[in-house]
């Protein structure tokens, strides 16, 4: 069962590798008692969602799973951009119902609309 543990205190480190706010929300992510991830939702601006599992752990289903749960924090339409290259976001998104609503130089843009994924 994958578990999101809200981290009270973002480290430096993070807010500058990510470029966020005090006010972004960073979660470890886990199955059983095992960290496989982190996760990150932006409070402001687009891409809201920031997800990174270690890779022992993809293509199992759980990415998609976690980005479901931080869906469910958010009560608005959001919208994530993803490199051309990171096929297995592409595939998370679109699993959660994320429509395409444009490309530029190295990024395709997705929005999942809050109707498609509230309770």
């Amino acid at each position: 069962m994958i578990q999101l543990s809200e981290l009270q205190k973002i480290d430096d480190s993070f807010i500058q590798e990510f470029h966020l706010s005090k006010e972004d929300r960073l979660y470890e992510c886990y199955l059983e008692h095992q960290k496989i991830g982190y996760a990150i939702i932006r409070q402001k601006g687009n891409d809201r969602i920031f997800l990174i599992v270690a890779e022992k752990y993809q293509n199992q289903g759980y990415g998609s799973a976690i980005f479901k749960m931080l869906l469910s924090f958010i009560h608005e339409s959001v919208i994530c951009s993803v490199p051309f290259e990171n096929v297995k976001m592409h595939r998370i998104i679109q699993k959660n119902n994320g429509i395409e609503i444009g490309r530029n130089g190295s990024s395709v843009q997705y929005m999942i609309a809050y109707h498609s994924y509230e309770k």
